[in-house]
């Protein structure tokens, strides 16, 4: 990571604040391709990543922790306005957004395709799924909730700066991959039996809605997770992490 970090120990300016409060906005994040880091742990898996840093704002309680690489001072107060969370009371980092190497994603035996996932908390919480069970990848549909949301990223718990996501035009996407396809839904296949050699992507449907009718007749067929109990259904997260973990178990050499 470059060290461009030259104001060390300065006072942020009211038109800096201003700015970093701007990336709230997907628009504007889009527009500067920066994205807003908050929290100790989070920033801290940032500056440890490749990702390129362009500023660091911080506390005087935390300074100490950021001597390497220079910060701009900020109160709590101030902390909490141009961020997204109040229980913020650390630091806060502008990064500049990766560009995705899109040819990774096609050399993956086994990738997870988001349809319309609405809830950055959900998202986040799947890519700090991903990153647990090893996979580095994951396509998402153009509607699905944003890579750089405050909140996907204080959900994925710092796992945002090792798993890369591919935005697509699904169908397209779809109508082109090469390998099998697999929804997981309420009625299908029981998870627990999947087996398969072949190149395998794994559709995860929105939160309410379910996968997209115009997909389903892609699908070489539905998977479901086995129920046991009266429970309506499983939340998109937990779903993803167990999809996960039965695919770990049975790899037999995939990966």
């Amino acid at each position: 990571m470059k060290d461009i970090f030259q104001n060390m120990n300065k006072i942020a300016t009211k038109s800096e604040i201003k700015f970093v409060k701007s990336l709230k906005l997907k628009k504007n994040r889009v527009k500067e391709n920066k994205f807003i880091v908050e929290g100790l742990k989070n920033v801290q898996e940032l500056l440890k990543s490749k990702y390129d840093v362009l500023e660091l704002f911080c506390t005087t309680t935390y300074v100490k922790l950021f001597n390497n690489y220079g910060c701009k001072l900020i109160s709590p107060e101030e902390l909490s306005i141009m961020g997204n969370f109040t229980t913020n009371n650390a630091c806060l980092a502008i990064a500049k957004c990766m560009k995705v190497d899109s040819d990774q994603f096609s050399k993956e035996q086994r990738i997870i395709i988001l349809d319309g996932i609405a809830n950055p908390g959900n998202l986040g919480t799947i890519i700090r799924a991903l990153d647990w069970f090893g996979f580095k990848y994951l396509i998402c549909s153009k509607n699905c909730a944003d890579f750089h949301n405050p909140k996907t990223l204080s959900a994925s718990m710092g796992s945002f700066t090792r798993v890369a996501a591919l935005y697509v035009d699904l169908d397209d996407y779809l109508d082109n991959f090469s390998g099998d396809l697999y929804g997981l839904d309420l009625v299908g296949k029981s998870l627990d039996s999947f087996s398969s050699p072949n190149r395998c992507g794994f559709i995860l449907g929105n939160e309410t809605h379910g996968i997209s009718p115009s997909i389903l007749p892609l699908l070489k067929d539905r998977l479901t997770i086995k129920k046991y109990g009266s429970a309506e259904s499983l939340n998109v997260a937990m779903s993803a992490n167990i999809l996960l973990y039965q695919l770990r178990s049975c790899a037999k050499g995939i990966f």
